[in-house]
């Protein structure tokens, strides 16, 4: 059925259209973006919202949830000792109750489709399907012999790199769901075995999403190890002649930079993680001056608390003007793109990301009738420095409603939210 939503204002990327309509297609697809129109008959009227591209995750870890706070005043390492001591006692009805979690989460604040490493099978992408979202799902393996998530799955990493390519089979051609190997990082992951994904990444065509460059601990460590840092190894192992979705590179050399740019890998920001676990600031814009494929992300709550996207947006847009003493390092628009159609385009879902005729009908409605909203001036300096995930009412993906004036529509909050209690109660109990 094709639905036509009328608002006060609409982002696209020809700019902001004022008294703005968009319609959609009964295929879930953009049919019209532009101004209102007097014929058209309003299915969604939208008075005093504003509309605007889903936002899109550029990494987590979306079952962390139930790690949320686990680990909240420790350095880079001691933190991961902390999660990982957790891991230990979950379960994959955990790893359920934590992916359902995060994805009312992100729902609520206006995200469409994340990128995500950690343990997946076919049964949890098809919550992801279920629930309306897309995803770009990676399994995460550490070393070929080692069983990464021991309560949840007995697959080594070995088995895990098999039990990819077989998702990814059966879930090629779907509009929300694709499939990345997972390979930890170049600290916890062999060369051996980090050549051999990429040799089969290139012969597959199947992504690879991977940590680079995190913590200044990993740089020692590589360096000691290998006398070069993570993305120089790699290149020594041809890996980035796949495709390759990097999570952080705080701490790239300019070659490295350079590096990522030619070759066409994508790296996802996430300036509240970093910060937090005290791991430095990357240089988004040398990034952005390379001409490097760029998304923005969260990581996990573990590390962050919090899956609002709309936080890593203000902060990515001053952050760096405040370390460059510059206030135009960074613009409002070049942040909004990296959150929007960047990230669509480095997760692989490339029709989605803006307001435009053809593309999926990802798109969310931000109330206006608030009072940071009051007065408003342009709407790229509303959405990049006042707005926040609360202010999302509606969500649309694919042009199916799964957020309506702040209720869901495909999963069962209070349910979730009781669960999710549960467990965290009898993770906290377990002996560690």
């Amino acid at each position: 059925m094709t639905k036509i939503l009328r608002a006060d204002v609409m982002l696209t990327p020809s700019g902001e259209i004022e008294n703005a309509e968009l319609e959609i297609d009964d295929q879930g697809r953009i049919a019209y973006a532009g101004p209102a129109r007097a014929e058209s008959t309003v299915t969604h009227d939208l008075a005093g919202h504003a509309l605007m591209p889903g936002l899109v995750n550029g990494h987590t870890h979306s079952a962390m949830t139930l790690q949320r706070g686990v680990s909240d005043d420790e350095d880079f390492m001691a933190w991961l000792e902390a999660v990982q001591r957790v891991e230990q006692g979950l379960t994959r009805d955990d790893i359920v109750t934590g992916l359902e979690l995060a994805m009312l989460e992100m729902i609520a604040t206006g995200t469409v489709a994340f990128a995500d490493m950690y343990h997946w099978d076919a049964g949890l992408l098809d919550l992801v399907k279920r629930a309306g979202m897309r995803v770009l799902a990676a399994p995460a393996m550490f070393t070929a012999d080692s069983v990464g998530f021991a309560g949840v799955s007995p697959l080594t990493g070995a088995e895990t790199l098999d039990a990819t390519e077989a998702m990814a089979e059966q879930f090629a051609g779907d509009e929300q769901i694709k499939i990345a190997y997972g390979p930890h990082a170049p600290y916890t992951c062999p060369p051996e075995l980090l050549r051999e994904i990429a040799e089969r990444s290139q012969r597959t065509g199947i992504p690879i999403h991977i940590h680079i460059s995190e913590s200044v601990a990993e740089i020692e460590q590589m360096t000691e190890q290998h006398g070069t840092t993570p993305g120089l190894l790699l290149d020594t192992l041809d890996f980035f002649n796949a495709t390759v979705h990097a999570a952080h590179c705080v701490h790239l050399t300019q070659d490295e930079i350079e590096l990522f740019a030619r070759k066409g890998a994508s790296i996802s920001h996430n300036p509240v993680s970093n910060l937090k676990l005290g791991c430095g600031i990357a240089a988004l814009p040398d990034m952005i001056g390379a001409d490097v494929r760029l998304a923005l992300g969260t990581d996990s709550v573990a590390s962050n608390n919090s899956l609002d996207l709309f936080e890593e947006i203000k902060l990515a847009t001053v952050l760096h003007r405040g370390v460059r003493h510059d206030a135009t390092a960074v613009s409002a628009t070049q942040v909004l793109e990296i959150a929007t159609r960047g990230g669509a385009a480095a997760l692989g879902f490339t029709d989605s990301g803006a307001l435009q005729v053809g593309n999926l009908a990802d798109v969310i409605a931000l109330d206006l009738d608030v009072t940071r909203a009051t007065p408003r001036g342009s709407l790229s300096s509303h959405l990049a420095f006042a707005a926040t995930g609360q202010d999302v009412r509606h969500v649309f993906i694919g042009g199916r409603h799964i957020y309506a004036d702040g209720k869901h529509l495909t999963l069962d909050a209070a349910h979730i939210q009781r669960k999710a209690r549960e467990a965290r109660q009898r993770l906290q109990s377990s002996p560690a």
